[in-house]
C-alpha cells in the first residue's frame, strides 16, 4: 500500500533531518542498503535463468512442450529482471541525490500517461 502524501512529507523531513545531521552515516547505510539488494536480485536472476534453462532441457529430452516454454520464460524474466536490477543502482559510492535533498521519484507508465493526458487538456 503506498504511502499517503502526509506521510510521505514527514518521511521526506526525516530523511532530510538524517543527511543534516550525519551525512556520512546516512550514504554509508544507503550504500550498503542498494548492494545488498543488488546482489540478492543478481543472485534470484541467475538462479531463474539456471532454472529455465533446466526445465527447457528436460522439456526437449521428454518432449514435453509445455515445460520447455516455462523455462523459456523463466529465463526471460531472470535476464529482464537482472538488467532492470543492474540498470536502476547506479555507481557504488555516488550520491545520485539533487542538490534539494530529496530523492527522486522514478515515474511508471501510468503516472507519465495521466501527466501527459494533464497536459494536452490545458493546452487545448
Amino acid at each position: 500500500m503506498p504511502l499517503s502524501d502526509h506521510e510521505q512529507r514527514l518521511l521526506d523531513q526525516i530523511e532530510q533531518a538524517l543527511y543534516a545531521e550525519d551525512p556520512k552515516f546516512a550514504s554509508a547505510v544507503r550504500s550498503a542498503r542498494t548492494r545488498s539488494r543488488t546482489r540478492r536480485s543478481v543472485a534470484l536472476s541467475i538462479f531463474g535463468v539456471v532454472a529455465g534453462l533446466g526445465l527447457v532441457l528436460v522439456g526437449l529430452v521428454t518432449s514435453v512442450i509445455v515445460v520447455s516454454i516455462v523455462g523459456f520464460v523463466l529465463v526471460v524474466a531472470g535476464c529482464g529482471y537482472a538488467a532492470q536490477s543492474l540498470r536502476n543502482r547506479g555507481p557504488v559510492g555516488v550520491d545520485n541525490r539533487p542538490q534539494g535533498g530529496k530523492a527522486p521519484r522514478q515515474a511508471g507508465l501510468r503516472t507519465r500517461m495521466e501527466d501527459r493526458l494533464r497536459r494536452r487538456f490545458d493546452e487545448g
